[in-house]
This record gives C-alpha cells, sequence and structure tokens, in this order.
C-alpha cells in the first residue's frame, strides 16, 4: 500500500458521525410534537369522559391556587426520585419501583393534560371566544404542541406544567 492511501484511510471515520442531520433533527422534532399534540387530546379527551367533575375540580384547584400546585407538584417529584432511589438500593425494590414509575409518568401526563386544559381556556377567554371544555382541549393540546416543537423552551414548560398538574392532583386530593 502506497504512504497516499495509508494517509487518506487513516483519516476517514471508522464509524458514522453522531451529529445528527438536518433531516434527523426536524422530523424527530417534529414527531415529538405530534405526540404531545395526541397525547394531550387522547389523556384530556379520556379525563373529560371518564370523570368530567373531577377535571373540572381540578382546573379549578390549578386557576386558584397555581403556586400551592406547583409546590405540591415539585414536592411529590423530589418525594419521588428519594423513594425511587430507595427501592432500587434493594434488590426486591426494583419490582416495585418499576410499576410505581409507570404510574407517576401516567400521572404527570393527566395533570400535564389538566393544566393544557386550563390554557386553552385562557386563551380562548383571552380572544373573546366561548366555546366548550373541548375547546379548550383542542386549544391547549396546539399551545402543547406549539410550545414542544421549541428545543430549550419546550423542556422547561413541560417540567413546569407536569409540575404544577401533578401538585393541583394532589393538592385537590388531599383537601377534599
Amino acid at each position: 500500500m502506497d504512504q497516499l492511501a495509508l494517509v487518506v484511510l487513516q483519516q476517514t471515520p471508522i464509524a458514522p458521525p453522531t451529529d445528527p442531520s438536518a433531516f434527523t433533527r426536524f422530523f424527530g422534532s417534529t414527531i415529538s410534537a405530534a405526540g404531545t399534540f395526541l397525547g394531550t387530546l387522547v389523556l384530556g379527551a379520556l379525563l373529560l369522559v371518564l370523570a368530567p367533575d373531577f377535571t373540572e375540580n381540578v382546573i379549578d384547584t390549578v386557576e386558584e391556587k397555581p403556586g400551592p400546585s406547583f409546590l405540591w407538584g415539585l414536592g411529590v417529584f423530589v418525594a419521588f426520585i428519594f423513594v425511587i432511589i430507595a427501592l432500587v438500593i434493594t434488590l426486591i425494590g426494583i419490582f416495585l419501583a418499576i410499576p410505581l414509575v409507570i404510574v407517576m409518568i401516567f400521572v404527570s401526563l393527566f395533570g400535564g393534560a389538566i393544566v393544557f386544559i386550563f390554557v386553552g381556556e385562557r386563551l380562548l377567554d383571552a380572544a373573546n371566544v366561548d366555546t366548550s371544555r373541548w375547546g379548550h382541549l383542542g386549544v391547549g393540546a396546539f399551545a402543547a404542541t406549539v410550545l414542544a416543537a421549541i428545543p430549550v423552551v419546550g423542556g422547561i414548560t413541560n417540567f413546569v406544567v407536569n409540575t404544577v398538574g401533578v401538585g393541583a392532583l394532589v393538592y385537590y386530593w388531599r383537601n377534599n
């Protein structure tokens, strides 16, 4: 092998580059935003159909007590992390930690859907549009999608919304 071929072979990467292409970045965020839209719509619809009174009461809690809701949610998330770490340390606790994590994910997603119904209500009220909770859900799901598509803002918003949602659920449950 001549010297030039050896230098060229040494310079070519063996593995594909780890930097995602523009195509991957665009469609990855598009799929994520679409998942956010559909997830918010489906979970919000389930709440409105299966537990309309409960959903109304928790939305009222979000509206009337946003600060305590956020603090309760933050406390629940911190306590949850400590409980999961304590369970994972023990071997038998791992079997309990897995379903507990799944339950917490669903509680967090349902709490987020409730907050986005409230956000849809506030947006439509600001635009002087009178509609039902279903309209609030649609606008809230669209707002969730727009916010999720923004790289850093989407993550922060998702954390705050889910924290307020979980906190509102806990605050309502604790006080009723």
